[in-house]
């Protein structure tokens, strides 16, 4: 029986490996679900209030050979506490023993590894040139993918919307505030929806916003986008098919075409086009590789909190 290390978010965030190695993380994560070296249960969810939930989201990377379970909360009425939207833990096992090994806040690595799974997509199907963006929803998840945006290309402008304007006003970068979220999707070659995960939702983003040319990423599911562009896309692509199919027996993605492939696939072929969706459902696999990192380099630099068994 050994201590179990325990980390804080702020030295979670301070353990992260830089930006450009967080991208190959999340690809190589990718290409491993792709090959079938990932043992990915559906991620299994409990809903103690309205607009609020609970997850689950075991994973086995057996090509790092790293076991891993998150447990995530979010909860729409937080912002009237003042407290964060979401919340949880990750939990990293020995996978000889199944003992614990470390406990560590899930927020950070959530918020990040949310923003460079959209990151990878971009780097791989964004429009050839792109130059424009749009960002619909500016809490964490919008603020992150916004950082990731001008990452990949710092000259790119982007509009943004929130209800809260102030939170874009409030933002580092070249950022444009825009009245509607249509005003925001004008002409944007880009568009990311991280709107709020809700119980009743009533999508508005359809086709005739669109342009010609588009890369869309739902991170919110379908709050934000009706079914008309994903299927106009000429790839439609899913971080794990099993998992956007569970979901849609839950109510999500009403007639929604089915996916090509999942993301890891699709960075394994040459398929592509001017029209693409990606829906990154958000996958433990990657709280898990992103855990594994930030563990070894919690290691190497003594850092956290021990914690008897």
């Amino acid at each position: 029986m050994s201590d179990v290390l325990y980390l804080t978010r702020r030295e979670v965030a301070d353990l992260l490996p830089p930006l450009i190695d967080q991208l190959e993380l999340v690809e190589q994560v990718y290409a491993a679900l792709g090959a079938g070296e990932v043992e990915l249960p559906p991620k299994i969810g409990i809903h103690p209030r309205p607009n609020a939930f609970i997850h689950a989201m075991p994973a086995y990377l057996r090509h790092e050979d790293v076991a891993a379970l998150k447990w995530i909360a979010g909860y729409r009425s937080n912002k009237q506490r003042g407290v964060p939207y979401l919340n949880g833990l990750i939990i990293l096992n020995d996978t000889e023993t199944g003992l614990p090994t470390a406990i560590m806040d899930a927020t950070e690595i959530t918020a990040t590894r949310t923003a460079v799974a959209t990151g990878v997509c971009v780097r791989r199907w964004g429009p050839e040139g792109w130059n424009k963006a749009a960002i619909i929803g500016f809490g964490v998840q919008g603020r992150r993918h916004a950082d990731v945006l001008h990452f990949l290309n710092a000259d790119a402008s982007i509009q943004a919307y929130d209800p809260t304007p102030e939170r874009i006003a409030a933002a580092n970068g070249a950022l444009r505030s825009s009245a509607t979220p249509r005003e925001a999707v004008e002409d944007a070659e880009v568009i990311i929806t991280t709107a709020p995960m809700t119980d009743e939702r009533h999508p508005e983003l359809d086709l005739d916003w669109l342009g010609r040319r588009y890369l869309l990423i739902p991170v919110d599911f379908d709050a934000s986008v009706r079914a008309k562009p994903i299927a106009a896309a000429d790839i439609f692509l899913v971080d794990d098919v099993k998992q956007f199919e569970y979901y849609r027996t839950l109510g999500y993605f009403d007639g929604w075409p089915r996916p090509n492939g999942s993301v890891g696939e699709g960075l394994a072929s040459t398929r592509t086009g001017e029209r693409a969706a990606c829906v990154n459902l958000g996958i433990g696999a990657l709280d898990a590789a992103f855990a594994k990192v930030v563990l070894a380099e919690a290691r190497e630099r003594s850092a956290g909190t021990l914690l008897p068994l």
